[in-house]
């Protein structure tokens, strides 16, 4: 198990919280769980409720989401540090968007996105650099791949 401080290290490697204020990735990390998924397992499925994002520690998970009426199978890996799952942002729980399943064993961090959310709103300039680069990664996942 990572200690809470190595945790607030690996969350400042992670694009979405790089830079964000220490004492606001030392919160985050006080609120991750560490989670371990065989090869195999299903993280999340498309429709499941939205509560936790995750942040790839160890192993290869691929994402696959539902578009317009058939299924697009696109199936990015997410290598280390990779955030996904990231629905859990976004303000009233949508369900989710695709599918993750995992490749290979994995080893995650699960973080709580109410907990999140509370922590962002509570911090407003981290708060704002992370909902933004939220949107450019929902952009490029959902505009830009076209």
């Amino acid at each position: 198990m990572l200690a809470t401080a190595d945790i607030s290290t690996t969350l400042n490697e992670v694009p979405l919280f790089a830079g964000t204020e220490s004492s606001v990735l030392d919160e985050i990390a006080s609120i991750a769980k560490q989670k371990h998924y065989t090869k195999g397992s299903m993280v999340y499925s498309v429709g499941d409720e939205a509560l936790d994002t995750y942040v790839l520690l160890q192993g290869l998970v691929s994402f696959s989401t539902k578009r317009g009426t058939g299924l697009l199978n696109v199936q990015p890996v997410m290598k280390r540090h990779m955030i996904f799952g990231w629905a859990a942002l976004i303000p009233d729980h949508p369900r989710r968007l695709g599918s993750a399943q995992c490749l290979d064993d994995s080893q995650v961090l699960a973080i709580n996105g109410d907990q999140l959310y509370g922590i962002l709103r509570r911090n407003p300039d981290s708060g704002m650099v992370v909902m933004s680069r939220l949107c450019s990664l929902i952009a490029k996942t959902f505009v830009e791949d076209r």
